[in-house]
């Protein structure tokens, strides 16, 4: 099996097993969440959503000019990583909070990323 293939597997099956721990913890116990820090929070979401799509960007452009198998793993290797920070952040979210929406559509956003860069022999 092509060895991208599995690190995309571990990196989708992570970010599961993440929002599965913090829907077993968050199923039994309430949010003790600070609302004071909750705009400094939101922010930091927005920043790892807008630094995610930019580098996203940035590799999927330079992925059109790759020419060896090399770069194209490379470059694909950084776009999963730079799509997985954010379904992670909203993971987070999701675990001070309770507010899942970030979670679920991060991993939508991460899936998307997924598809987006190829493994080395596609």
């Amino acid at each position: 099996m092509n060895p991208m293939v599995i690190i995309r597997i571990a990196m989708l099956s992570g970010v599961l097993m993440f929002g599965a721990v913090v829907w077993f913890i968050r199923r039994s116990s309430t949010p003790d969440f600070d609302p004071a820090g909750l705009n400094t929070l939101l922010w930091g979401a927005r920043a790892v959503w807008g630094a995610s799509m930019a580098a996203c960007l940035v590799l999927f452009l330079a992925l059109r000019n790759a020419r060896r198998v090399q770069q194209v793993r490379t470059l694909s290797l950084v776009g999963w990583a730079a799509g997985e920070a954010v379904p992670l952040m909203g993971g987070v979210i999701w675990l001070l909070t309770g507010n899942s929406r970030w979670y679920l559509l991060g991993v939508v956003y991460l899936v998307l990323t997924l598809l987006a860069f190829p493994t080395a022999g596609e």
